[in-house]
């Protein structure tokens, strides 16, 4: 009669370790690959010991959020251990994590690894005030998350953006997964090229060394890197903060406009 609490007390035990990592994850930002590592292997004890994804998921607190993690997270950890911890080399944990979370997801709403993650609307609004308070396209979006972007046409998932024309004033959150966050930049840039667009802001991750990050920047008038990260926020009200930084990047005549409305948000570069 008294193993379930026995069980139940070895059980605890491992929970405020996981969250401990948790928390010295948060404090250690872009240095706590190896606890995020340790942190999975963790759960996935605790999995085998006979503990279930949800039993798991209404302990795990969000340091960040202070919300417990979903059933649907648990499950992505426990993925992402099997698939890649002995790969070699062994990839960042949070890399290989996205790269779980953005299989088989929807590709036009992954804007921090996880699906259906929105733009808060302080970015939005300083978007809208850049290009003349408008904003006429976003071409990868869906319909919750126009209701903060308010742009007059939308394509979702349903539409693909990639197969259609783009004009006007265009905000794009592209889809951060490969190859498609490359397809919507080699896209975009064709329509700078074209000069088909009146004006257009970019939200990404500052993945420099990338090429698409590099096809886009040879062509931006101006680049604003982000202070910190972004806590974007989902249809369930949760937010999530992606795995590094960003970069909003601006395309068209009026850069006095785009450093007017996002010197707040972080250092910014102007073509010369």
């Amino acid at each position: 009669m008294t193993r379930p609490a026995i069980v139940q007390t070895t059980f605890d035990f491992a929970v405020r370790e996981i969250n401990a990592l948790e928390t010295r994850i948060v404090t250690a930002e872009d240095d706590a690959d190896a606890m995020l590592w340790e942190q999975a292997a963790q759960v996935v004890a605790q999995l085998k010991a006979g503990r279930t994804q949800q039993q798991i998921a209404d302990q795990w607190v969000n340091a960040r959020t202070g919300e417990f993690y979903s059933q649907v997270h648990v499950s992505r950890v426990q993925k992402t251990f099997y698939t890649f911890t002995y790969k070699v080399p062994r990839p960042r944990f949070r890399d290989a994590f996205n790269e779980i979370a953005n299989a088989g997801a929807p590709h036009v709403s992954h804007n921090s690894g996880n699906n259906e993650w929105y733009t808060p609307a302080e970015y939005i609004e300083a978007a809208r005030r850049v290009m003349n308070d408008g904003i006429d396209l976003d071409p990868a979006t869906t319909e919750a998350a126009n209701d903060v972007i308010k742009a007059a046409q939308i394509f979702t998932a349903a539409d693909d953006g990639l197969k259609q024309e783009w004009s006007g004033r265009v905000w794009l959150n592209p889809p951060y997964a490969q190859p498609i966050i490359g397809k919507f930049i080699s896209k975009l840039v064709a329509h700078v090229q074209a000069n088909d667009l009146e004006a257009a802001i970019v939200l990404v991750n500052n993945a420099t060394d990338t090429e698409w990050f590099q096809e886009m920047g040879a062509f931006a008038d101006a680049i604003c890197f982000k202070n910190g990260r972004i806590k974007f926020w989902g249809p369930d009200g949760m937010e999530g903060s992606p795995l590094q930084g960003q970069a909003f990047l601006y395309f068209g005549t009026e850069t006095w406009r785009f450093v007017k409305h996002f010197s707040a948000f972080g250092s910014i570069l102007v073509r010369p």
